[in-house]
């Protein structure tokens, strides 16, 4: 997301990330990721229970598909510094707006099973939904 932030803020929209770790976690994820947008805490699960994200059973950091993202992500550069609280919450993506309106909702299967940016911006459109 933060590579096409700036297509993002200019079809009206935005983004804000929710973390699963404390204070210290998400400052350091934010300044290390550079990432330019909010980072919210959930550090008791709540926002995941009620999104409704899955988490991954420990068994599962040995799939396949996860091996091949772990391996996609080093060979890019990233680095696992420390883990969150919750360190096997999955993620999701949602683009909400405008109202109570969900125009798309994205929920990883396994860790580094993002949404797919060009589906986000779609989906964000070109009308104003912040």
């Amino acid at each position: 997301m933060r590579n096409r932030y700036s297509e993002i803020l200019q079809k009206g929209a935005d983004v804000v990330a929710i973390g699963t770790g404390g204070r210290s976690y998400a400052q350091a994820f934010a300044e290390d990721e550079n990432v330019p947008f909010p980072v919210y805490l959930d550090q008791d699960g709540t926002a995941a229970r009620i999104v409704g994200t899955r988490q991954m059973s420990p068994i599962a950091l040995a799939s396949p598909k996860q091996l091949q993202a772990g391996t996609r992500a080093a060979l890019k550069g990233h680095r696992q510094s420390r883990s969150g609280r919750r360190p096997f919450q999955l993620g999701a993506t949602l683009v909400l707006g405008p109202g109570n309106r969900l125009r798309y909702a994205d929920f990883e299967k396994f860790a580094g099973d993002h949404a797919d940016i060009d589906e986000v911006l779609e989906a964000v459109g070109n009308d104003p939904v912040g």
